[in-house]
């Protein structure tokens, strides 16, 4: 075996213990949860952060997944409404403390609006996506969840930013995104228009297409990645754009 290929090992090994540490601190956030203890969800996460775990993997690997298994139980009928509030309301008490190590000040003018389509009522997702921007120097306008098309619409027209990220989690999201987007589509100039969430996962993807979005895609950090091609982040000499 050569150097490059023990190398490659050693990174894959890596690599490999790195998802065990995250799926331990993530089975600890979720036992947490189920057992209505916030404390004990606090200091799993609190554990992978020492651990080594960077913020944006606790965000990724360990309180998204939690959640989808949390919306998943609640689904299938095996969780009530109360208990997936309760886990909904932890998790924003988390993001709330490591918002702070994601965020950076704006620096170069990207202008981003984020937020929960119409009729969706979750604003995990939406905050997780206002993080990551944050992160890479966009200044971002959250609303939250649930926003009227129409007041989406006028505030986008107002503020003219270049990017609208909408999100939404069940099928009950489908007839307001669509609602969302043809409004955000009659704006002139149209920003660009991004769909995240679970209702998109699968087959469901082909419907956010067809209702003209420009990009569906379910990673903050795949999202991060293609708007830095898309209006790449101005060196510190330049100018704000606006």
């Amino acid at each position: 075996m050569g150097a490059a290929d023990t190398t490659a090992v050693r990174g894959t090994a890596r690599r490999i213990v790195r998802h065990v540490d995250v799926a331990e601190h993530r089975r600890a956030y979720q036992d947490a949860l189920r057992a209505r203890d916030a404390a004990r969800a606090r200091a799993a996460v609190d554990g992978a952060l020492e651990a080594g775990v960077a913020v944006p993997d606790v965000y990724l690997g360990i309180l998204q997944p939690a959640l989808y298994a949390v919306g998943h139980e609640w689904a299938a009928g095996e969780l009530d409404v109360a208990r997936e509030h309760y886990a909904t309301a932890v998790t924003l008490t988390v993001l709330g403390a490591l918002g702070p190590r994601m965020r950076s000040a704006p620096k170069d003018g990207r202008l981003a609006v984020v937020s929960g389509s119409p009729e969706e009522r979750h604003a995990v997702g939406v905050q997780m996506v206002a993080d990551f921007l944050e992160g890479d120097g966009w200044e971002v306008l959250n609303l939250g969840a649930s926003t009227p098309a129409r007041d989406l619409a006028r505030l986008v027209d107002a503020e003219q930013p270049d990017v609208v990220a909408l999100s939404a989690s069940t099928p009950a999201g489908l007839p307001g995104t669509a609602e969302a987007v043809a409004a955000l589509r009659a704006l002139r100039p149209c920003p660009l228009v991004v769909l995240g969430g679970q209702l998109w996962a699968g087959e469901a993807r082909r419907e956010a297409e067809a209702l003209g979005a420009d990009l569906v895609l379910d990673d903050p950090q795949e999202l991060v990645a293609h708007l830095r091609e898309r209006f790449p982040p101005l060196g510190p000499d330049a100018e704000d754009r606006g």
